[in-house]
């Protein structure tokens, strides 16, 4: 899958409010803010990118195995004795 322009747009938008909504919540931070602010938005995609995998692999915990269905238990095979095997069992 692809970043597409307006995801990119709708992603970076709401980042930015995070981001103003952050300067006025937090007045102590706010150096922090405005430092961080420009390296999240050049790793906007590949933040999307690494969120978007991590959600897709939760949805997958099953991976089509229907666990309703009773799995077959094989049937045990007998191995059929051989005269060598015989030998042994006696001599010890």
């Amino acid at each position: 899958m692809k970043c597409d322009m307006k995801t990119m747009l709708k992603a970076g938008l709401g980042l930015a409010a995070v981001a103003i909504v952050g300067y006025a919540t937090f007045p102590a931070a706010r150096e922090l803010i405005l430092a961080i602010s420009p390296f999240l938005f050049l790793l906007l995609c590949p933040l999307m990118m690494f969120l978007m995998m991590k959600s897709m692999h939760s949805h997958h915990t099953d991976n089509g195995i229907n666990k309703s269905e009773p799995i077959p238990i094989p049937e045990a095979v007998r191995v059929a004795e051989s005269p060598r095997s015989r030998d042994h069992s006696k001599a010890i």
